[in-house]
């Protein structure tokens, strides 16, 4: 026999309905933010075309895209800098992008110090050994702490970025 529904009923299953609906139209809206980061870091679409496309789009867009760059940034992948530039082209964002383009560069000089520092004493490891010369590169990478010391190093400049990138999300949405 067929069940009777009442039209509290109905209308609870229509709810639920247009519910999914939304949910599912703001994971599109993501999934396209993330698409359109993508094609920038790779290098199929430009950073201004990128900002361009995403300034009519939802914010949800702007967000996964900013996010997408964001982690990407803490890849250090090229492109993503001057895709967050194109994004924050003005007010409130551009100053929250001054300051991230600001920690990001204090984190590259703190890398490169500490590159710095662990090849000098390495050429200064192998020469004590009698290895010197012009053949001589020595590989950073390789020293058998770099892992720690560069977590270290990089510990105060990972926290800036961190939180510029905190407030450059929140000034796009």
């Amino acid at each position: 026999m067929a069940e009777v529904k009442s039209a509290l009923e109905i209308a609870m299953e229509r709810a639920a309905a247009l519910g999914a609906g939304e949910d599912d139209s703001k994971r599109q809206a993501q999934e396209k933010g993330q698409a359109l980061a993508r094609q920038c870091l790779e290098g199929d679409l430009s950073a201004a075309d990128m900002a361009a496309q995403l300034a009519g789009m939802a914010p949800d867009s702007i967000a996964s895209a900013a996010r997408a760059l964001l982690e990407a940034l803490g890849e250090d992948r090229q492109g993503a800098l001057p895709a967050l530039e194109a994004m924050c082209s003005q007010g409130a964002t551009r100053e929250a992008y001054e300051a991230l383009a600001l920690a990001q560069a204090q984190r590259e000089k703190a890398r490169r110090e500490l590159d710095s520092e662990l090849a000098q004493g390495m050429v200064a490891d192998l020469a004590a050994k009698g290895i010197s010369g012009n053949a001589v590169r020595p590989n950073p990478l390789a020293h058998p702490d770099y892992d720690s010391r560069c977590g270290a190093a990089l510990a105060g400049a990972e926290a800036e970025l961190k939180a510029a990138s905190a407030q450059v999300l929140r000034s796009l949405i």
